[in-house]
């Protein structure tokens, strides 16, 4: 979901002024004017290049990050599993070197996917938060299928039967995007303590509701945050409610999303997607204004006891295709949630196991 809205003063807003604190107006952003081409390393700050990889997803790349250390380099996330992205490493190692070691913002598939390939041919450590090693390797175990564990959510929340597997059919398998990560690479990181990265230290900030334990890292010079996924420029991060995760995840992202609003304007965010940004508070203000509209608007939708599926037309304003539909589901679900713990709906389920929202 994109851009940021602009609250009316003196109306009801639906984010609690304890995480939303003080001028509710948006703010000004302002994008780096780098000219970033994929497979293309640029230095965007002294001793930091940014690599732009491709991705098959309708989200079509990610920016990756490389840290100068001793003779080497740390490198933040590290794309996916596919000949093209393969291909841009084997280049990028013989212009740049060796790698010392990864860090990994969280657990997706475009950020750990080539993790286990590059961990091995350098014979170095992946450093994770606790809350994503838990979870590491759901994406990459031969053994799952964690699209599929997704139908029963889906049913339950108004998708038929003969929708969820047509559905399935469409959604990515990320499995063969994923390369296999060895217990004895991983580390576990402290985001209690400052870590040092080459001639830089950085504060961790720790970030939920995309996933379990998200780490940004904010340079203690105030030059540099390396954003990952949880603040976005261009977008605003997919929160949504899968098997098995945080029921209320759009409330765990308005609770994490507050240190972000006490970012310098003059320090550069670098995040996984689109181009790097001054004015990380503005943006991070943009977000909540972005979701209180969308909380406006979903509560204006539901007029009558409906489902997440019914309600997903008018609250998208357009079709939802292919694998869009799988997350934008799981978003529905969220931001139906929310309303529902802060008292704005209630639910039920019908007969048939349908579960079905309604006014309070």
């Amino acid at each position: 979901m994109s851009g940021g809205q602009t609250t009316v003063p003196g109306v009801q807003t639906f984010i609690p002024e304890k995480f939303w604190p003080g001028d509710r107006s948006e703010g000004v952003t302002q994008h780096h004017k780098a000219e970033i081409e994929v497979g293309t390393p640029f230095e965007i700050a002294e001793d930091v290049f940014l690599l732009r990889l491709p991705l098959p997803f309708a989200l079509n790349h990610i920016n990756v990050y490389l840290i100068r250390e001793g003779n080497g380099w740390v490198l933040i996330d590290c794309g996916v599993n596919t000949s093209k992205a393969r291909d841009i490493w084997e280049a990028t190692i013989k212009k740049l070197g060796p790698l010392n070691r990864i860090i990994a913002t969280h657990h997706h598939p475009d950020h750990i996917g080539l993790a286990g390939w590059l961990a091995d041919k350098f014979d170095i450590l992946v450093l994770m938060t606790e809350g994503e090693l838990e979870v590491v390797g759901r994406y990459s175990d031969p053994d799952r299928d964690i699209v599929a564990e997704r139908s029963p959510l889906w049913c339950e929340h108004g998708l038929s039967a003969e929708q969820a597997v047509q559905l399935l059919d469409k959604m990515p398998r990320y499995t063969k995007l994923v390369t296999p990560l060895q217990n004895d690479r991983l580390q576990l990181i402290d985001t209690t303590k400052v870590m040092s990265v080459g001639e830089r230290r950085f504060k961790p900030i720790v970030g939920r509701g995309h996933c379990p334990e998200h780490l940004s890292l904010l340079d203690e010079t105030g030059e540099i945050l390396v954003g990952g996924y949880q603040v976005l420029p261009k977008i605003t991060p997919n929160i949504a409610v899968w098997p098995g995760g945080d029921l209320n995840p759009l409330l765990s992202y308005f609770v994490t999303l507050q240190p972000f609003l006490e970012i310098s304007p003059a320090t550069l965010l670098l995040p996984s997607h689109h181009q790097p940004l001054y004015g990380t508070a503005a943006r991070a203000r943009q977000i909540y204004a972005h979701h209180d509209a969308r909380l406006r608007a979903l509560l204006d939708t539901c007029d009558r006891a409906m489902n997440a599926c019914e309600l997903i037309p008018a609250w998208f304003g357009r079709p939802l295709r292919e694998e869009e539909m799988g997350f934008g589901l799981g978003e529905m679900i969220a931001h139906l949630n929310y309303l529902e713990v802060e008292g704005y709906l209630v639910s039920r389920l019908t007969e048939s196991g349908v579960r079905t929202f309604e006014k309070s």
